[in-house]
C-alpha cells in the first residue's frame, strides 16, 4: 500500500476511533441510569494505591463523586464511600477529564473533580479531602478563585509534597477583557505540604497551552515534577512541550517535543509522561500533523532538551491513541487504545533498556462495549493496567505474568497480538 494510502486510512480509522470513543461514553453513561453508585455504573473510573497497598478508586454516577476502596487488588470492593454531590453545572468526566484520588503516606486522602457551567468548557475545580480512611470528607473548596480551570493533575513527591498543575485562563480572559488575541490557555502549578489541606505556589508559570488536552506528571530523579501537555505554537501549531518545575516553584524550564505541525483546534487527546530511573524521560503523544499523523513515541536522555526521533506506536489501521507511559521497578511500558471497527483492544510493549528497544506489542485487555482510557499503575514495584468497561466492570490487570493469576495462557486475537485471558 502506498504511504499516502496508509496515510489516509489512517486519518480516517482515527475519526471512527474517536467518534465510536464519544459514542461509546454517551452509551456508557446512558447504561449508569442505574445510579448504583458502584464502578459498574460509571463512566471514568481512577486509581491510586495507598502505602498499604490497599487500592482506592474515584468515579461519578449520576452527577455524584463516590469513592472505594479493595483489598484484594480490584477483585472486590467494599461498601462505596460518597465524596461530593455537585449542585451547580455538570461534572466533567469524559476520559480526558475526570475526578480524581490521591492516597498519600499519611493515609489521608485528596480528591479533585472539575464543574463545568452547562454547555460552557469555563471549569471550575474543587478540591476535598478525607484523613479517616473516606468516612467523611471535607467541604469541596475551588483551587482558585473564579473559573477556566480544567484537567488537573496530582504527583507526590519523595518527601510527601503533593504537586498539582492544570490548565487555566485567567489570562486568556484578561487578555479577551482588553481586546487582545490570546491563543489557548496557560499551565499553572501549586503544591502542598500539609496534605492537600492547602496548596501554595499557585500561580500560571507558562502561557498558550492548549486548552482540552490533559496534563502528563512524572518525577525526576531529584524529585521535582516534570509535565508534558499540548502547546499552542506559531501558526496554532498543537504539537506537545515538555518541562519540569523548579526547585523554587517559581519556573517551568523544557522544551518542545517535536514538529508534527498540527495546526487545529484543541483535539481532546492528551500526552503521556514518564521518567525512569536513569533519568531518563519518555513521552508518548497523539497528532495528525502534517509531519506525521497517529500514535508517537520519543525519549530524552538530557532532560527533555532534545528528543529522540518519533518511533510510530500500533497498527495504524487499528486507529491507535490513548497513550500512557509507565516507569516501574526495572521496567518502562507503554500501553493505548486500538478499535478495528468492533473490538477496542489494550496493547502493551515493556522495554529493559530505558526505551532503546521493546518487546513485541500484546493484548492485554478487549471488549465491544464502550470502554474508559487506559491508566497505568504502579503498586511495589509491579505494574498493572486499570481498565473499565461496561461490559466487563473495572479491571485490575498485572502486567508481568509473574504477577498473575497461575492458570492464565495466552491466546492469539484477530489483530495478531497475544492476549492474556
Amino acid at each position: 500500500m502506498r504511504v499516502a494510502a496508509l496515510v489516509t486510512v489512517a486519518l480516517l480509522a482515527s475519526g471512527a476511533a474517536l467518534a465510536q470513543e464519544k459514542s461509546g461514553h454517551e452509551s456508557h453513561a446512558a447504561a449508569s441510569s442505574c445510579a448504583d453508585p458502584t464502578p459498574k455504573c460509571a463512566v471514568t473510573a481512577t486509581p491510586s494505591f495507598g502505602k498499604d497497598g490497599r487500592l482506592w478508586l474515584t468515579y461519578a454516577v449520576a452527577g455524584k463523586v463516590y469513592g472505594a476502596v479493595s483489598r484484594d487488588m480490584g477483585k472486590s470492593f467494599a461498601p462505596p464511600f460518597a465524596i461530593a454531590a455537585p449542585d451547580a453545572g455538570a461534572l466533567d468526566d469524559n476520559g480526558e477529564a475526570r475526578p480524581k484520588i490521591v492516597a498519600l503516606d499519611d493515609g489521608s486522602l485528596v480528591a479533585s473533580f472539575t464543574v463545568k457551567p452547562e454547555k460552557s468548557y469555563e471549569g471550575v475545580i474543587f478540591v476535598t479531602r478525607s484523613t479517616d480512611g473516606g468516612r467523611s470528607f471535607s467541604a469541596p473548596r475551588p483551587l482558585i478563585d473564579g473559573k477556566g480551570q480544567r484537567f488537573e493533575t496530582f504527583v507526590v513527591g519523595p518527601t510527601g509534597r503533593l504537586y498539582v498543575a492544570w490548565l487555566d485562563k485567567t489570562n486568556a480572559e484578561k487578555a479577551k477583557a482588553a481586546g487582545e488575541t490570546f491563543a489557548g490557555s496557560g499551565i499553572a502549578v501549586g503544591w502542598s505540604d500539609d496534605g492537600g489541606a492547602t496548596i501554595k505556589g499557585k500561580k500560571i508559570l507558562l502561557d498558550h497551552s492548549c486548552e482540552c488536552c490533559r496534563i502528563g506528571a512524572a518525577l525526576d530523579r531529584d524529585g521535582l515534577p516534570a509535565f508534558a501537555w499540548r502547546h499552542v505554537f506559531e501558526n496554532n501549531q498543537r504539537d506537545h512541550m515538555v518541562a519540569k518545575l523548579s526547585a523554587d516553584g517559581a519556573t517551568l524550564v523544557g522544551g518542545r517535543v517535536s514538529a508534527d505541525e498540527w495546526a487545529t483546534t484543541c483535539p481532546h487527546h492528551g500526552p503521556a509522561l514518564a521518567i525512569d530511573a536513569a533519568g531518563r524521560w519518555h513521552v508518548a503523544w497523539f497528532t495528525r500533523g502534517k509531519q506525521r499523523q497517529g500514535l508517537f513515541y520519543a525519549r530524552s536522555a538530557d532532560g527533555g532538551k532534545t528528543f529522540s526521533a518519533p518511533e510510530a506506536l500500533g497498527d495504524p489501521e487499528r486507529a491507535p491513541s490513548r497513550p500512557q507511559l509507565l516507569a516501574a521497578g526495572d521496567r518502562l511500558y507503554r500501553a493505548w487504545k486500538e478499535f478495528d471497527g468492533t473490538t477496542t483492544t489494550i496493547a502493551l510493549q515493556s522495554s529493559r533498556d530505558g526505551g532503546e528497544s521493546w518487546d513485541a506489542a500484546r493484548v492485554v485487555a478487549a471488549t465491544a462495549d464502550a470502554s474508559d482510557h487506559p491508566l497505568l499503575v504502579a503498586n511495589e514495584g509491579a505494574a498493572y493496567l486499570s481498565w473499565l468497561t461496561r461490559e466487563d466492570g473495572y479491571r485490575l490487570i498485572p502486567l508481568e505474568r509473574r504477577h498473575a493469576d497461575a492458570g492464565h495462557s495466552a491466546v492469539k486475537s484477530a489483530a495478531g497480538l497475544a492476549i492474556a485471558k
